[in-house]
């Protein structure tokens, strides 16, 4: 007779919570504190900070939230330098769902790339948008036009060279759009590496297919930056450039 495993109920429960508090929460968001900055009379680029500090502020008790109901346990290692420092063209590997939440609530109010899908959400799309985040509408020549415009004004950027969640039985497939934004923006890459242990939440688990035994644990480690000094130095064309420092990029996500 199988034993009845009521920590794995309640992670079930606390992580059923944790979404719908997710949804809840982006909903009353985006029907009070995100329209009315659009009333409110002061410019553009202050609310579009304000609206970074209240996502960043809701993110960091929607992480905060699921550890203190023990549905996950997370470090974060080196972090300093994303808190206390703007404009950094930060990278990350993705395994799971939750991974832009992470980064968006620890960074330095950095823009960022976000899939069509969560425009489309009613529950998000007053946030992403009053943030004045990038969408990946699908084509490619745009957003990475508009991430180096972004980032030569001196605004910083989450961005996941994959374009999508990791399989967790396949090697990364980097694209080398990161490269190029990289090279013309003339901007250094943080690459930001992300681990989940036991994994959930990738492309293949359902909210609810949670980790039996014990809850998942994030390991997030900042790693030392690529400058791309050495690569606008060389005399090798940009094609070639692209090539090698997404290749370097490749490496450095090798966990």
């Amino acid at each position: 007779m199988k034993r009845f495993n009521i920590n794995y109920y309640w992670r079930l429960f606390a992580t059923f919570m944790s979404f719908a508090l997710f949804g809840v929460g982006g909903l009353i968001l985006s029907i009070t504190v995100f329209p009315l900055l659009y009333i409110l009379p002061i410019n553009k680029p202050l609310k579009i900070t304000i609206a970074r500090h209240v996502a960043r502020a809701s993110f960091r008790f929607f992480i905060g939230f699921m550890r203190f109901f023990g549905v996950l346990t997370y470090e974060v290692n080196n972090v300093e330098r994303l808190k206390s420092q703007k404009g950094l063209f930060i990278v990350a590997n993705h395994p799971t769902l939750i991974d832009v939440v992470f980064l968006v609530s620890i960074a330095n109010i950095p823009n960022c790339v976000v899939k069509k899908g969560v425009w489309r959400n009613p529950c998000m799309y007053f946030v992403v948008s009053s943030a004045g985040f990038i969408e990946n509408n699908g084509d490619p020549e745009l957003m990475i036009d508009r991430c180096q415009t972004a980032l030569k004004c001196g605004d910083g950027l989450i961005l996941f060279p994959e374009g999508t969640r990791t399989d967790p039985d396949s090697d990364i497939h980097m694209k080398r759009g990161v490269a190029h934004i990289a090279l013309h923006a003339r901007k250094d890459l943080t690459p930001v590496t992300i681990t989940c242990e036991p994994i959930t939440l990738t492309r293949k688990h359902r909210w609810h297919h949670i980790p039996l035994e014990q809850p998942p644990h994030f390991c997030i480690n900042v790693e030392n930056d690529i400058h791309i000094k050495s690569y606008l130095d060389n005399n090798e064309d940009h094609a070639h450039n692209a090539r090698a420092l997404t290749q370097d990029l490749r490496r450095a996500f090798k966990v």
